[in-house]
């Protein structure tokens, strides 16, 4: 048998990792640009977080706890992944467990709720966590201003250096002699007889295989229009994030601390990369075509955070890279994983800022697939060919909508006036947002807070 991969990204990675270790005689052929411009791991820190990753909503909403519950089983996985990464590459990774989630004061009480969110999660499943003076965490240094008033530590989520991983995966594939790896980005998929026959590169060079698997992260949808392949599948959108890498010395964390989610991202966080650099996240915003480089604004809130938030010494740290990196995000916010109406295509994107810390669920469960095993793990909410899932009531859209609004004004420096102004500004959103609603006729449903934008220039019809 002999295997396509579109898509060069810690999914496409993992899954070729996976298909040569259980079948000794197929072969794959990988397909994507070896500077993996754009990869979303390559801009992460990387966390594997699920329980750090709950917003307010996330256990009273059915969709929304079953997405949560799918983001947790990877996280049992990665202890004994990463060592067998090592030993089949050879190469040392750097990574750690231990998450710090610190609950700070410098957005509004959103973020007590969140924290508040978490601990309810962390009760009802049973998960190990302690309850921590945030004083006691090491190498944290807030402002006085930042300081956190309550912390605590979830035991099993942690962090890996993205970089050395992709490179050892990179590795374990070229020594095996059986992963042709091709330095190109594909432009179509070309069907024939209800099947896909080949993926047509840009460069005009054409990849013929037995099965198909399209994991390109962002760039998925602009393959899709290219192609002619008649699938009913969800637009999917460039979530652009940036992130620091600092060269922060003695002040290097030795575990991961980070904020709840805010402001429609993941607040800010710093986690270890080595002994002496630490990487600041993350901005997000979504557009319809990639942004190479970090806006200002967002390069300027990380830094702005970092010391404020994390260390007030990181001052005098040294800024090694701006990462830029597109999360793959679906019209719905929900992933598109699986088997397809084509018999020999399977999809895995829109996995947002969770396609590293699940792709060792998401790499067994392509590899089932392509084997024709029927997969354990029962993900038919995620598949690919699907009208746009309604997460929300339009009531539950709003009011998420208009409380991470007004969240992410206060991290962007804003100052109320001593008067009515916060209340006046929840009327104006909750009135603008009715309206937008009525719009695109959102009456019995609500539009995903990230996606406001996408609706409201009719990026999404």
């Amino acid at each position: 048998m002999e295997i396509v991969i579109i898509g060069n990204g810690i999914l496409g990675l993992t899954t070729a990792y996976r298909l040569i270790k259980r079948d000794s005689t197929l072969k794959v052929t990988l397909v994507g640009p070896h500077d993996n411009k754009g990869c979303a791991s390559l801009a992460a820190a990387a966390m594997f977080n699920s329980f750090a990753e709950i917003d307010s909503s996330t256990l009273n909403n059915n969709i929304e706890r079953q997405k949560f519950l799918f983001n947790k089983a990877s996280t049992p996985l990665w202890p004994d992944l990463l060592k067998e990464i090592e030993e089949d590459a050879g190469e040392k990774l750097e990574y750690g467990f231990g998450t710090f989630i610190i609950n700070n004061h410098s957005s509004d009480d959103l973020e007590d709720e969140t924290f508040d969110a978490i601990l309810d999660a962390l009760n009802t499943y049973e998960e190990e966590y302690q309850v921590i003076k945030p004083s006691g965490i090491p190498k944290y240094k807030p402002s006085s201003s930042g300081r956190a008033a309550r912390a605590i530590f979830i035991n099993k989520e942690g962090w890996v250096n993205p970089v050395l991983l992709l490179n050892a995966l990179k590795t374990i594939l070229i020594k095996s002699g059986r992963v042709n790896y091709v330095n190109g980005y594909c432009k179509a998929l070309h069907k024939e007889n209800n099947k896909v026959a080949y993926a047509l590169l840009e460069n005009g060079i054409k990849i013929t295989g037995d099965s198909f698997i399209l994991v390109p992260g962002a760039t998925f949808t602009s393959i899709i229009k290219e192609s002619n392949l008649e699938l009913d599948l969800p637009k999917i959108f460039f979530g652009v994030g940036c992130s620091l890498l600092l060269k922060t010395g003695s002040d290097t964390l030795s575990n991961c601390v980070r904020t709840p989610n805010k402001g429609f991202a993941c607040g800010v966080y710093a986690a270890p990369q080595n002994s002496t650099h630490t990487l600041i996240g993350a901005t997000n915003f979504i557009a319809t075509e990639p942004t190479d480089n970090g806006r200002l604004t967002s390069i300027y809130s990380l830094m702005k955070s970092s010391m404020e938030q994390i260390n007030v010494d990181y001052y005098r740290s040294e800024l090694v890279k701006i990462n830029v990196g597109w999360r793959p995000t679906s019209a719905d916010t929900l992933q598109l994983l699986g088997a397809t109406s084509i018999p020999n295509l399977t999809i895995a994107t829109g996995t947002k800022r969770d396609g590293l810390h699940c792709s060792p669920v998401i790499s067994d469960y392509l590899t089932d697939l392509v084997f024709g095993i029927i997969p354990a793990m029962d993900l038919s909410l995620f598949k690919p060919e699907r009208k746009l899932v309604r997460i929300y009531t339009r009531e539950e859209a709003i009011h998420i909508t208009v409380r991470h609004s007004i969240n992410a004004a206060y991290q962007h420096d804003f100052v109320p006036a001593k008067n009515r102004m916060i209340d006046e500004l929840k009327q104006y959103y909750t009135d603008d947002l009715n309206k937008l609603h009525d719009k695109v006729g959102a009456h019995d449903w609500g539009i995903p807070p990230e996606m406001i934008g996408m609706y409201r220039y009719g990026h999404i019809q």
